[in-house]
């Protein structure tokens, strides 16, 4: 029996907004392969539901992250139930692999371990905005479009989610 065909509009989302999706679940997630892993599944969820997607209420970016947003979710909750949500060293070294020495790789990674894990002890409200910002690199209309609330408002959860990432990472709450 044929293989199907993925519809065309399928296949250009997937072209344009893969980037994207994986870069959230990356922000969100302890390592590469598992975002890889998370991304995959977002895309087999829209890939089912596509006959369901309704371009009224959201661009297809939006319907795709927040496909993520559940894929996320559900990850961290299986995470949370073997009691395992921080992130080591082992696990972050496609964020630091641009970096010419070793020592400055080292001490990169050491400073993002921390900052992840720092994001982690933030509300989901927090994690969730910060991740479409740095993660995705959504601009404050699409994050709007998103979350469904105001360009101001993102503003200014943005400014609150990144000034409690600030506070928690000089309290050292998230440990080393």
């Amino acid at each position: 029996m044929p293989e199907e065909p993925l519809p065309r509009d399928f296949e250009v989302w997937y072209t344009e907004y893969h980037s994207a999706v994986y870069r959230y679940v990356r922000f969100r997630v302890a390592s590469r392969e598992v975002a890889e892993d998370v991304t995959s599944v977002v895309f087999m969820k829209a890939l089912r539901a596509f006959e369901k997607y309704d371009e009224r209420k959201a661009s297809p970016k939006t319907w795709l992250l927040r496909i993520a947003r559940n894929a996320v979710t559900d990850h961290l909750r299986a995470l949370q139930r073997k009691g395992s949500l921080h992130v080591s060293l082992d696990r972050i070294p496609d964020l630091v692999a641009d970096v010419p020495t070793h020592e400055e790789r080292v001490i990169r990674q050491e400073r993002i371990q921390h900052l992840l894990n720092s994001t982690r002890t933030l509300r989901k409200a927090d994690q969730e905005i910060l991740a479409l910002r740095y993660g995705s690199g959504l601009d404050h209309a699409e994050i709007a479009e998103h979350l469904n609330v105001s360009n101001n408002a993102v503003a200014v959860r943005l400014h609150r989610a990144l000034n409690r990432l600030k506070d928690s990472v000089e309290s050292g709450e998230a440990g080393a």
